[in-house]
């Protein structure tokens, strides 16, 4: 018995060990963590659904309706890639996933081989579109 609250003792010191040695993070750690985070957060909406077939269509026609051309589709995993080739080289990875009550849909975009984070309207638009179809769809508008 004493051998044991002996080792939990034990690990449990290394255990705080662990936990002071990871607070040291150096503060430029921590301001590309924040801007990771807040890219993530132009990138990513909720929709209020969990038909997962209805967003795929939803997200095939808004691409399409934007002028792009789908490139991989899968259902499963639950992304889609596109590319529009207009004055620029657009490339786009759609991924949802169910969460909650709801699907998140996330985009990420490269125009001409750089990311767009630094254009959230980009992202606005692909996602106001993306309601509207989902609006006309769910409502059965044509």
């Amino acid at each position: 018995m004493f051998k044991s609250v002996g080792w939990i003792g034990y690990s449990f010191s290394i255990g705080l060990g662990f936990i002071t040695s990871t607070t040291l993070i150096p503060v430029s750690a921590i301001a590309q963590e924040n801007s990771v985070l807040s890219i993530r957060a132009i990138q990513t909406r909720s929709f209020n659904t969990r038909d997962q077939k209805a967003m795929l269509r939803n997200i095939l026609s808004t691409l399409q309706d934007m002028g792009f051309f789908i490139g991989r589709v899968d259902e499963k995993l639950g992304f889609v890639t596109a590319t529009r080739l207009q004055d620029k080289i657009t490339e786009i990875t759609v991924t949802f996933r169910p969460y909650q009550q709801s699907i998140l849909v996330r985009i990420s975009a490269r125009i001409n081989n750089l990311p767009v984070d630094d254009d959230p309207a980009f992202y606005q638009n692909f996602f106001d579109h993306l309601a509207q179809a989902s609006f006309l769809n769910a409502n059965k508008i044509y």
